[in-house]
């Protein structure tokens, strides 16, 4: 059952292994470059508030070579990986067989249902979570370096792309994939599907899951009317909007509000003479009139010293998922399967 698993799915199986391979040897050719910039321009061994100044250098130095264009990449192949395993890999694995009717001839041999599924599960699940395992553990080492200097690593689109959590979305995709195939039966309506339910499901984790599996902090702070901001006014109503940047550096930044002492969000109305267009200098006016309003700021952020706790979860949570769909794929076999 094994090689015979392997031989159904060796085509597309290669063909993704190729891809990764081509990845991991861009990132293994630009290390060298990676660390040697970091070490020019003074960020390797920086301490204190030298490591910021000398991280925006790095950073800087960087952009323009091929291991930038690399790192973009490799993240753009993590959150493909899991489409392509779903699709190529998951979809034709069962709903071929269930198509051509070839399934009938395996359950009238020695093998039960059970050992049918349960082989492809366990030889494709495994290939999928070794090979972005492979990925994303080379990936996250050779950009610590960049991930120190920006302090981005809980930023949605990177945090998907390091540590074990893209081992979670590739296994759980080849299992969509395969239960999709099981339950509709036909080879191209089951890679569509899947195509969408792993794409709708990467979209909706960076905002429904992994809030939740955060557990964000609320932070309430006075408001400092001082450095850059963004005002939104209604030359009509008088009502006005702000927009603070809170200065959480390598915090996950959920919300940023700015309210009111009774805790309601601020919208004004505005002293018209004091800020707005027609205010004579309001650049100057503006921030002592809203000094005098009692204003706080509101931020709902997650720590990004909770990096890898909240990698364990989301990873737990979708190898969860991957497990339960696995047994539902199991009785629909012995139940449903004619």
């Amino acid at each position: 059952m094994i090689w015979m698993t392997w031989r159904q799915f060796r085509t597309p199986a290669l063909t993704t292994a190729a891809l990764v391979l081509a990845l991991l040897g861009g990132l293994a050719l630009t290390w060298a470059e990676v660390t040697e910039l970091a070490r020019q321009t003074g960020y390797t061994g920086c301490q204190g508030d030298a490591c910021r100044t000398a991280g925006e250098a790095f950073l800087q130095a960087l952009r323009p070579g091929w291991a930038s264009q690399f790192h973009i990449a490799a993240i753009g192949a993590l959150y493909l990986l899991p489409a392509l395993v779903g699709i190529f890999w998951g979809a034709p694995l069962v709903a071929r067989e269930l198509e051509s009717g070839t399934y009938r001839m395996v359950f009238s041999q020695s093998v039960s249902r059970s050992r049918w599924l349960l082989v492809k599960l366990a030889v494709g699940g495994g290939a999928a979570a070794f090979g972005a395992g492979l990925l994303s553990l080379v990936l996250t080492q050779w950009a610590q370096p960049i991930d120190g200097a920006s302090a981005d690593r809980m930023n949605p689109l990177v945090f998907a792309a390091r540590g074990i959590v893209p081992i979670g979305y590739a296994t759980l995709a080849f299992v969509v994939g395969v239960a999709t195939g099981l339950l509709l039966r036909r080879t191209l309506v089951a890679m569509a599907v899947t195509l969408l339910v792993v794409v709708g499901l990467q979209i909706a984790a960076p905002f429904v899951v992994r809030p939740w599996l955060a557990q964000p902090v609320t932070m309430v702070s006075p408001l400092q009317v001082n450095g850059d901001y963004g005002i939104s006014m209604s030359l009509d109503t008088g009502q006005m909007r702000l927009q603070f940047e809170p200065n959480r550096r390598g915090d996950w930044v959920l919300s940023s509000t700015v309210i009111t002492s009774t805790g309601a969000e601020f919208n004004g109305p505005a002293d018209l003479t004091q800020c707005g267009p027609k205010a004579l200098r309001a650049r100057e006016t503006c921030p002592r009139w809203l000094e005098k309003q009692n204003l706080s700021l509101k931020v709902i952020y997650v720590s990004g010293s909770k990096f890898w706790t909240l990698q364990w979860r989301e990873f737990g949570a979708l190898i969860a998922l991957a497990v339960v769909l696995s047994l539902f794929s199991l009785w629909w076999v012995r139940r449903r399967l004619a």
